[in-house]
């Protein structure tokens, strides 16, 4: 059965895939603040995975063409402090 949250929310795998990098990558990312903050969800002996907001998919590939710009995660933290990323 699924509650409410699952239904605003998409996995790590899904932020990867729109942005083409790894979960480590995405991760990294987020511990740097210039992702939105994720859920973790304990799941007893089945482990744990991230819950993430659904516009996480529109900013990992927003970030990824940030930092290949040549943009530092400062730079990126301020841009996202100054509004620059506006989910579509």
């Amino acid at each position: 059965m699924s509650d409410g949250a699952e239904l605003d929310t998409i996995r790590t795998a899904q932020v990867c895939a729109a942005a083409g990098v790894t979960d480590a990558t995405v991760m990294r990312w987020a511990k740097h603040g210039v992702m939105p903050p994720y859920e973790r969800v304990f799941r007893g002996r089945r482990g744990s995975f991230a819950r993430w907001p659904k516009h996480a998919e529109q900013q990992a590939v927003w970030v990824k063409a940030q930092l290949d710009a040549g943009r530092s995660f400062d730079e990126i933290r301020h841009a996202l402090a100054r509004g620059e990323f506006v989910p579509g």
